[in-house]
């Protein structure tokens, strides 16, 4: 029943969008315009011993699904252009009858001159997705997606307050956004809090078909109640440079990054994705010490289209450190690294169709507990999507 409440309420929010777009396009004025797309996903999924429930047999799964990717949307526009919205309503199916409808973006803007106020939930220029490799198949299935997690960071879309600047080939961005406290690290008996905002900062270059967009980020979560002599505080903070170079039908995207905690705020929205690896969030030791877990990650794709064909490919890798595992919690590493790779065919049939073959590999590396090896996952199949 509640499965078909919010698809009855989605269902009427797009009704009322298509009902403004068409009352505009017999008058002069405000522009409402509706869109959307489906994702259906067919594959298969492997998951080695190491990362099943059993931990004695590997496990592969075939999958039929409509991916989390899809969605409804209305983009709203003023006369004078200067001022608009967009809401997009994501919908999705998956196993056991999974139906679900939810939020993706909710914000308006407004220009004037070269400068631009963002307010609402979207993403933003810190993970850029325009740096982001084409692979999407398995994101209901398994929550891989774009290598996040995996070396391509990305900051997910948050409720912001954004402003941005560009001119002819700059650009500049700031946004004070809601810090991700839902995966933080708690602390039994204590309140967390934040006492600021998140905050984004990125900067743009544009130049033939080079591009750029170096950013960072820099978050900070309190906690009250905590025993006297603990650290009651820690921060999170990345800074990331992305490049992308496209010259006639080759294009060549790489994102690398740096950071301590940023699972708490930049790794999208994936959690459930990582199973059992270990979490880039901070650790305290019994007598109340905070110790920062550094990350390192990076990856690179290439395209090569070949008419209506594209084939790309990509490699991503992680390192986590933290001092705290091998020098207090006899840990036999303080250090962990995992790995990725994928490669897809998508073919644009038609305008408004393509079909995407993929497969995806992840290596889960070794344990920094027990220095065992973590096992696998592969991904494989072929992604079906509409545009309209």
């Amino acid at each position: 029943m509640k499965k078909l409440f919010a698809i009855m309420i989605a269902v009427m929010a797009i009704a009322a969008i298509a009902g403004s777009a068409w009352a505009q396009a017999t008058e002069p004025g405000p522009s409402a315009v509706l869109g959307g797309r489906i994702w259906t996903d067919l594959g298969y999924q492997n998951v080695s011993k190491e990362q099943t429930t059993n931990r004695r047999d590997d496990v592969t799964t075939a999958f039929l699904q409509v991916s989390a990717h899809s969605y409804l949307h209305g983009v709203w526009t003023s006369a004078d252009k200067t001022t608009g919205g967009l809401v997009e309503i994501s919908v999705a199916a998956s196993a056991n009858d999974a139906e679900s409808v939810g939020l993706r973006h909710a914000y308006g803007w407004w220009k004037v001159g070269n400068c631009q106020l963002i307010a609402g939930q979207t993403d933003g220029w810190l993970g850029s997705l325009a740096y982001a490799p084409l692979t999407t198949l398995g994101a209901n299935q398994s929550n891989k997606t774009l290598m996040i997690n995996w070396g391509f960071m990305y900051s997910s879309r948050s409720p912001q307050v954004r402003f941005e600047w560009r001119s002819g080939n700059f650009g500049f961005s700031v946004a004070a956004v809601q810090p991700a406290a839902e995966v933080a690290t708690t602390i039994a008996g204590a309140d967390m809090y934040a006492n600021v905002p998140r905050f984004d900062i990125a900067a743009e270059f544009k130049a033939g078909g080079f591009m750029t967009t170096p950013a960072f980020g820099w978050s900070q979560l309190k906690y009250q109640g905590v025993a006297a002599g603990w650290d009651d505080n820690y921060n999170s903070w990345v800074v990331m440079l992305p490049l992308k170079y496209t010259v006639g039908p080759f294009t060549a995207k790489v994102q690398l990054h740096t950071g301590s905690n940023t699972e708490a705020e930049w790794m999208g929205e994936l959690p459930n994705a990582m199973k059992s690896a270990p979490k880039i969030l901070p650790v305290w030791s019994a007598t109340g010490k905070e110790y920062d877990t550094k990350e390192t990650g990076g990856v690179i794709a290439l395209e090569y289209k070949i008419g209506a064909l594209m084939i790309t490919g990509g490699y991503g890798q992680v390192r986590i450190e933290n001092d705290f595992w091998k020098a207090s919690n006899g840990y036999r590493n303080d250090n962990y690294d995992r790995r990725g790779w994928f490669v897809a065919l998508p073919y644009q049939v038609t305008k408004n169709f393509s079909l995407s073959p993929e497969f995806q590999y992840y290596n889960y590396g070794d344990s920094p507990a027990t220095n065992q090896d973590m096992g696998n996952e592969w991904i494989c199949g072929v992604e079906f999507k509409f545009l309209f």
